[in-house]
């Protein structure tokens, strides 16, 4: 979108003060997505106090669960875009200036263009680069394919192009996203075509790290394994998200995966693909979720060890499966839940941090840290951004970008300190 806009002459400003137009971007895959997404709405629009601001649209999945009921909750809002309508975003904001009150809803899932233009938000050396769009898993927690719709891959050259261009401009680590980056080419290609396109983008000139998120636990095949290992610039490092140890939980979640299998996965990467760390993601207080299945997760954590991971309590959404069963789990027993299993993650992070200490391991410079000007944030491969811990080093003449080469000379719980080789 903001390529859209820059390329039919609109400004983009990064103080919201200065903007004739603000567009927010909504989440509404859990309440408190949702509630932020509304928050940020109501806080911009106090800036028509200023008497600056003509127009406020909003856009993504808030809009597209919701509709011009959306409009009516909150007259403040000028326009709304769905997910599926992101290449009308110039024609919105005409219309919206012009007080014509647009509302671009249609069927879900927007697929960029090959030639479409873009505007990264990130530190120029990494950006993510969504391979697809859409989710056909249907778990029943789940509200995304309702709002992001089935499952659409970008061609394998148009990604390659897009990574092409992106290392022009200064790209040094590419963040391989979708809602499901295991299922990628099903839809075009037949079979699920991830690892073919990991050897395409491994094959790009300048691109240093390659990193996969949100990968399938049972979508995770041989050829993945083996490109995985095989290849150096793919950093050893995935995302698989498992969400419980308990398989009748598994089984009300509509996961497609055991407990056995996620199990299995893990060892045969941790086998193949040696120092590779896991990232996951878990759910507490799923509706039924009894103190049983609860140690069997704490018992899971044990046995698959994760290197990094997030805890997440149940989200009621309207619209799922889940909304409606019985057994909901009281907030404060879900609370506790996760407070008990971060405590155990926690203490598995720590752990792998100290057995790092003393260890060489080349990072990417992320940039100044904010905790003081003579200290810059940097990544290894074990840290992907904003999720994961970061590795501080000592030197302020290190410039975003930079690989370097460090010794790790002590871990907290989450976050490295380390010196210059």
């Amino acid at each position: 979108m903001m390529g859209l806009l820059r390329d039919a002459g609109m400004e983009i400003v990064s103080d919201e003060h200065l903007a004739d137009v603000i567009l927010v971007n909504t989440c509404s895959f859990i309440a408190d997505a949702a509630q932020e997404s509304v928050d940020a709405i109501l806080d911009y629009a106090d800036l028509r106090a200023d008497g600056k601001l003509q127009a406020l649209l909003v856009t993504g999945c808030l809009p597209q669960r919701y509709g011009v009921e959306l409009m009516r909750e909150i007259p403040e809002i000028d326009g709304i875009i769905g997910t599926g309508q992101f290449g009308r975003c110039v024609e919105a904001v005409e219309d919206a200036v012009a007080g014509r009150r647009p509302a671009f809803l249609d069927d879900p899932g927007y697929l960029q263009p090959a030639d479409a233009p873009r505007v990264v938000t990130t530190p120029a050396h990494y950006a993510y680069l969504k391979i697809g769009e859409g989710c056909a898993n249907r778990c029943a927690y789940c509200i995304i394919p309702s709002i992001r719709g089935g499952v659409q891959s970008r061609p394998l050259e148009a990604v390659v192009g897009e990574a092409e261009k992106l290392v022009a401009y200064g790209m040094r680590e590419a963040i391989v996203i979708a809602q499901d980056t295991t299922v990628y080419g099903v839809d075009l290609y037949g079979v699920p075509s991830l690892a073919k396109l990991l050897r395409k983008l491994a094959r790009v000139e300048g691109l240093e790290w390659i990193r996969v998120m949100y990968a399938y636990p049972s979508r995770i095949d041989d050829e993945l394994v083996e490109v995985m290992a095989s290849t150096p610039n793919i950093v050893k490092y995935i995302d698989l998200p498992m969400q419980h140890g308990s398989d009748r939980l598994l089984r009300a979640m509509n996961r497609h995966a055991s407990r056995d299998q996620m199990i299995e996965v893990v060892a045969r990467l941790r086998e193949q693909v040696p120092g590779i760390v896991i990232r996951t993601s878990l759910i507490v207080g799923f509706p039924g979720e009894t103190d049983r299945d609860f140690e069997e997760l704490l018992d899971f954590i044990k046995i698959i060890r994760p290197e990094r991971a997030g805890v997440f309590k149940f989200s009621r959404e309207e619209g799922t499966r889940a909304y409606d069963m019985p057994e909901q789990v009281p907030d404060d027993v879900a609370e506790a839940r996760r407070d008990a299993a971060m405590e155990a993650l926690r203490r598995i992070s720590r752990e792998y941090g100290l057995w790092r200490v003393g260890s060489k391991v080349r990072v990417i410079v992320d940039g100044p840290s904010d905790e003081s000007d003579l200290v810059v944030e940097a990544r290894s491969f074990a840290e992907a951004p904003d999720v994961d811990g970061k590795i501080y080093i000592g030197d302020a003449t290190l410039r975003p970008g930079q690989l370097v080469d460090v010794i790790i000379e002590d871990a907290s719980d989450y976050d490295l300190a380390a010196v210059l080789v």
